[in-house]
């Protein structure tokens, strides 16, 4: 039996829930989960947001659905012209920066 794997950030916020309810403050836990996942700790903004929420009663561990921006660079046809493109660099040189110049895909411009 395999067991289902949490994201970290899901997981520490499960942990700043438990540890609030034990009456912990957000410093200390802050410093517990510095302690066990290190460079994947939450910043101390995030501790402390989540748990101003979770005093606030809130109960999801879950980030809450919002509007996002579109992913309108993920196409089949951006992917095909980019494909081209590295595939025809054989033949000059291109840089990065050239093909992101180059390609139909306006975000970096």
């Amino acid at each position: 039996m395999s067991e289902q794997e949490v994201h970290t950030s899901v997981e520490q916020r499960i942990i700043i829930e438990f540890l609030l309810r034990e009456g912990v403050k957000p410093a200390e836990i802050l410093r517990r989960l510095t302690v066990q996942f290190a460079e994947k700790t939450l910043s101390r903004t995030q501790v402390y947001d989540w748990h101003k929420k979770f005093s606030d009663s809130r109960e999801s561990v879950q980030n809450e659905t919002h509007a996002r921006r579109p992913r309108t660079s993920t196409s089949d046809t951006n992917i095909l012209a980019i494909r081209e493109m590295i595939e025809g660099a054989a033949l000059q040189y291109r840089t990065c920066r050239n093909i992101v110049w180059e390609c139909p895909i306006n975000h970096f411009r």
